[in-house]
């Protein structure tokens, strides 16, 4: 559990680093309110990252192009999913960017069904 704390935490900081790169110079324009939103939907973010249980799988295909990745997967513990293979739909494009067919991967969804998050297994 400490692991995936670790690397959750990891993956917040550097989605904010490249959030901050991407829009130039306008963080240090930003006011103190939006900052504050900022941060809170970081820390709800990361709650429910962390309440949600990660689930096995192997990437079967990818389109980057819809979002969408085909997963085998074990059980889905949180939406009392039986093993199989479906597609999913990811929140964010760029968080399929990296994988490739045959990648083993942990992740967690969503009641809608949403990748919330996704990486490869080591």
């Amino acid at each position: 559990m400490k692991t995936h704390l670790i690397k959750i935490a990891s993956i917040v900081a550097l989605s904010i680093s490249t959030s901050v790169f991407a829009g130039g110079d306008h963080g240090a324009h930003s006011s103190k309110a939006g900052e504050q939103k900022s941060m809170e939907g970081m820390q709800m973010q990361m709650k429910q990252s962390e309440t949600m249980e990660m689930t096995q799988g192997e990437v079967k295909k990818i389109d980057p192009k819809t979002g969408k990745v085909t997963l085998k997967h074990g059980e889905i513990k949180n939406l009392q999913m039986p093993p199989m293979t479906m597609v999913f739909s990811a929140k964010e494009a760029a968080q399929l960017e990296g994988l490739n067919k045959g990648d083993n991967v942990l992740f967690a969804v969503d009641q809608n069904m949403n990748i919330t998050h996704i990486e490869k297994k080591q």
